[in-house]
């Protein structure tokens, strides 16, 4: 009986066992990354649109604008305002005192798969960002 060629045979397996799952937890790094980057972005462009305009609502519609240019659905966007737990952005009017010397808050989570593969997603988190805006102190409400 000869034994020989089985430790090339076990050193691929096994080299494909371990690097398979840690190739793919490195090519979703970058995913990840990109979500926490646009939902950073999209918290801070809603919150300095509500304190301009004294409205929430301009706020989740500067989000709204800014979905096409970031290609995300809407569906994958959750928004909440001031403390609020994030509501989906049809369902999130929220609300938040515009006072001089207060400050609006937004947390804008981004839904992210888990490991994006060629046959589609598996799995999938929130991917927060959060921006608080201050109110000028010498602004004009009326």
């Amino acid at each position: 009986m000869r034994d020989q060629g089985h430790a090339g045979v076990e050193l691929a397996m096994a080299a494909g066992l371990l690097l398979i799952p840690v190739a793919l937890v490195v090519m979703s790094l970058g995913p990840w990354s990109e979500s926490r980057v646009d939902a950073e972005a999209l918290a801070s462009e809603a919150a300095r649109a509500a304190v301009l305009d004294l409205n929430v609502a301009a706020g989740t519609g500067q989000v709204m604008a800014a979905l096409t240019t970031l290609d995300l659905a809407a569906e994958g966007i959750r928004i909440g305002w001031c403390g609020t737990e994030p509501q989906p952005l049809a369902t999130a009017p929220g609300t938040c005192g515009f006072s001089r010397g207060s400050v609006v808050s937004v947390t804008v989570q981004v839904w992210t798969p888990l490991i994006a593969t060629p046959w589609g997603a598996v799995g999938g988190l929130w991917v927060a960002g959060e921006h608080t805006e201050p109110m000028d102190l010498y602004r004009s409400l009326g």
